[in-house]
């Protein structure tokens, strides 16, 4: 495949990210601002009320699922016209899940597109789908997600592909490449020697899921950075590669994503490596992750870190060995949020887009899991830290739930005097 894509929202090679020069650094094309003191922007998702009681907080599952629109794993993407994408999965604990599609021009509100994908009947993702990941080459986008046949728990996950000319009308790959399943869109199954997947002896053996794709221009191939469970006992970071983007084989998995008991060289507690996002910085390749296992943003602890961590190498290469070029480095700066992503707005603005995740994020339950949107300010040693960023005198402006063809706008909620929302 010809590969002559241009620089996107999350581009399809890596982006060398310019950062704030400083806490009050502007975006002269966006007006978006990076500023410490700035209130924080926070987007949301229409929200449900199926009990019909006014209030959309109020979940009692399984005979209240008000909360399902929640974001969590999400993917940012730019068109042609400058408008921003949102694609998620809705947090419906219910099946099937879908793929809901949401769009924003300044990242002051959200306008709900409707759902993208749903379950396909009698296939491979028959319980739904997980995780999007959209990336465009030559005019045509690629989302990757993952797919399900059954109800979460032990329900089998595989990676598909679904693809489209206009970000709104999608169709699965006309492809299945995973051996015993019927349907369109199957492209890659984490069954290598490093995984569990092809131990049938627990249903939690076959985890696949939460496709990160991206082009390797050193080595002329793409790049699949996925979650599988590890022949260590615990989830890794498995990487698979294409020269087609639908024909996937095992690339190598980085064991520096992992737990390691004694703490040499990786992290001391968790043990769930998912929600993998790659960037780049200089020579420098980011490798951020989600552990949710680790009880490191507990409430319970004194002086939280944060369940997002990261790993860093000074190039792509993988191996069944685990990578040894990859480096752990311990943890990114904000607790309380998970399945992070990363995109550069208007010129060379790097931004990081957070799921709240518990109250560690300064916000309260009931929680709905919006997004916060947060500069990146990168140190010269391959640490950085976050700033807030707003819009001037207008980042206060109103957010309420919404509905089909309405819109959230974003605003912060009341903060009592510690400065955290009661």
């Amino acid at each position: 495949m010809l590969i002559r894509s241009r620089l996107l929202a999350f581009s399809v090679a890596l982006v060398a990210l310019t950062a704030c020069d400083d806490d009050s650094s502007t975006n002269q094309s966006s007006g978006l601002a990076c500023d410490a003191d700035a209130v924080p922007i926070l987007l949301a998702s229409k929200a449900d009320d199926e009990d019909g009681d006014g209030n959309t907080l109020d979940e009692a599952f399984p005979t209240i699922d008000d909360e399902d629109d929640d974001i969590a794993d999400h993917t940012w993407i730019a068109d042609h016209a400058g408008r921003h994408h949102l694609f998620f999965h809705n947090e419906g604990r219910g099946a099937p899940w879908k793929i809901e599609h949401y769009t924003s021009r300044d990242l002051k509100s959200l306008d709900y597109e409707g759902t993208a994908l749903e379950a396909q009947a009698g296939g491979w993702d028959a319980g739904g789908m997980w995780a999007p990941h959209v990336i465009e080459v030559e005019g045509r986008y690629y989302m990757f997600y993952t797919g399900l046949d059954g109800i979460a728990g032990g329900a089998t996950q595989r990676i598909g592909l679904a693809v489209s000319d206009d970000l709104h009308h999608w169709e699965r790959a006309a492809v299945n490449r995973c051996p015993g399943t019927s349907g369109d869109g199957c492209v890659y199954q984490c069954a290598e020697s490093w995984t569990t997947w092809n131990d049938g002896s627990d249903p939690q053996n076959r985890q696949c899921r939460d496709a990160f794709v991206m082009h390797d221009a050193a080595g002329d191939r793409w790049l699949m950075f996925a979650t599988a469970r590890s022949t260590s006992g615990y989830a890794v970071v498995t990487v698979a590669e294409s020269a087609d983007l639908t024909a996937w084989g095992g690339a190598g998995f980085v064991n520096a994503t992992r737990r390691f008991a004694a703490g040499t060289g990786a992290q001391t507690t968790g043990g769930q490596a998912e929600n993998p996002f790659v960037v780049s910085r200089g020579e420098t390749h980011y490798l951020l992750f989600t552990d949710w296992q680790d009880p490191e943003d507990s409430l319970d602890v004194a002086a939280p870190r944060t369940i997002v961590q990261y790993a860093t190498s000074a190039s792509l290469a993988v191996d069944s060995a685990g990578s040894a070029g990859w480096t752990y480095r311990g943890y990114t700066p904000d607790p309380g949020v998970n399945a992070i992503e990363v995109f550069t707005y208007g010129i060379g603005l790097s931004l990081m887009s957070q799921s709240l995740s518990n109250p560690r994020s300064g916000y309260s339950r009931p929680l709905r899991r919006m997004l916060r949107i947060k500069c990146i300010e990168w140190g010269a040693d391959g640490t950085f830290r976050t700033v807030n960023v707003g819009f001037g005198g207008d980042a206060a402006a109103s957010r309420s739930p919404v509905g089909p063809g309405e819109r959230a706008e974003a605003r912060p909620p009341s903060m009592n005097s510690s400065g955290r929302a009661p």
